[in-house]
């Protein structure tokens, strides 16, 4: 991963605290995978990245690409004492109307199963997110959407992360973790703060990960490209919002 931004390990004292203050700050935070792999143990991890292999395509695709396949779902979290506590919530279709290419669309995502949902993967992964959105906010009840994204490259097409381009998604704020990446090159994200110069990374091992104030930024990410037959690029991408604000 490109070397910019905040590693937990880089914190005195309670690391969700100091990325707390650079998201106030520059309105994102970065972390290496390293930084996020001891909230699940490896078999946790490779079961859990199994989930990206049951994706169908998405056919909201506006250009008829092939490149993208998703689930999405939705979860309530709610930060108490012991820890985030996790509810799955009804599916639904999902708009992003503060984006030209998809304003007054509804679109319609293949649902996220609830044991992938609720795996212990996906639980330490958003609980982070929201307990980091806590710290941050003070609030402690949110609603989760949750995107399961693999970006496919093959030789005659290119896969294409961001085709509404530089952009804000709508949501107070958004969790960006890499599953996995094989045999592609490019998918550089970039992030631009309202105050400050643009930061540009690549996502390049498991768990390397992005939070943002989605109010303070807008962000992109590169096409990727196959160095093979076919690339892949899997993302889990989370937006987060208080309760009853929607999406």
């Amino acid at each position: 991963m490109g070397a910019f931004g905040v590693a937990a390990s880089n914190f005195m004292g309670n690391p969700v605290e100091g990325l707390a203050a650079a998201t106030v700050r520059r309105g994102f935070t970065v972390l290496e995978g390293a930084n996020l792999r001891p909230l699940l143990s490896a078999d946790e991890l490779d079961a859990f990245s199994r989930f990206w292999n049951d994706l169908p395509l998405d056919e909201a695709l506006i250009d008829g690409g092939k490149y993208r396949y998703r689930r999405y779902g939705r979860l309530r979290v709610e930060i108490g004492g012991d820890g985030p506590e996790f509810e799955v919530l009804p599916h639904k279709t999902f708009r992003q109307d503060g984006i030209p290419l998809w304003k007054g669309a509804d679109r319609e995502f293949a649902p996220i199963e609830e044991k992938a949902l609720l795996h212990p993967g996906m639980t330490a992964l958003v609980g982070f997110d929201t307990e980091l959105a806590t710290t941050i906010s003070g609030q402690r009840s949110w609603e989760l959407g949750i995107h399961q994204i693999r970006m496919v490259a093959r030789r005659d097409e290119v896969g294409l992360p961001t085709p509404e381009g530089r952009h804000r998604d709508g949501h107070c704020y958004i969790g960006m973790h890499l599953i996995r990446r094989e045999d592609c090159i490019g998918g550089e994200s970039t992030v631009y703060p309202e105050n400050g110069e643009a930061a540009r990374l690549t996502l390049t091992d498991p768990l390397d990960s992005i939070f943002v104030d989605d109010r303070l930024v807008t962000h992109e990410v590169s096409p990727t490209q196959a160095v093979s037959e076919t690339g892949i690029r899997d993302m889990l991408l989370v937006d987060i919002n208080p309760l009853g604000g929607g999406e």
